[in-house]
């Protein structure tokens, strides 16, 4: 697993990245501020060899240096793919196969949901509905677990959802309730 960290120094308010993988140093980068050669020399004392010993550096260096954990929010695009991911293989008990053809699919069925929505968020909520309701559709729906199929009846698909909810459109921007 990878994960990043900004370490600021504060009297020179250089900052920089600094990565792990395994827990062990990679990479380190130089975002912004001064990097004089005073700074060189101490950027060796400044990273911990290991995720492990921040607690250290961040006791050691306290009012001088200040290490934080950079999270990334996942993309769009990532959080329907994992959704996706989930269902399929709780499904089916076997991961799905995903290509090019699939992903372009995926891309459509968001640009469709985030259309209908209110925002991201609601579009999201609205995927993991479709998923969770599958298995409420029709035997031949149910078949075509696939997200070429889905996309090319993701209209249909809405709709046989919704009459089963006897719930219909609602809210502002054409959002959809399910």
């Amino acid at each position: 697993m990878t994960t990043h960290y900004n370490i600021e120094i504060m009297e020179t308010s250089t900052h920089l990245k600094v990565t792990y993988r395994d827990k062990k140093f990679r990479k380190i980068e130089h975002l912004r501020g001064v990097l004089n050669s005073g700074v060189i020399k101490a950027i060796g004392r400044l990273i911990p060899p290991n995720e492990a010993n921040f607690d250290t550096y961040i006791k050691f260096f306290e009012g001088k240096i200040t290490y934080t954990l950079l999270t990334e929010e996942k993309s769009l695009y990532s959080s329907f793919n994992d959704e996706w991911h989930r269902f399929y293989e709780k499904q089916f008990s076997l991961p799905p196969k995903f290509t090019a053809a699939e992903g372009k699919s995926l891309k459509g069925i968001i640009a469709y949901l985030t259309k209908v929505s209110v925002n991201e968020t609601e579009a999201f909520e609205l995927w993991k509905v479709i998923l969770e309701k599958w298995d409420t559709l029709s035997e031949f729906h149910q078949a075509n677990a696939d997200l070429k199929y889905i996309n090319s009846k993701l209209n249909i698909l809405i709709n046989a959802i919704k009459k089963q909810n006897n719930t219909h459109a609602s809210g502002t921007n054409g959002s959809v309730s399910l």
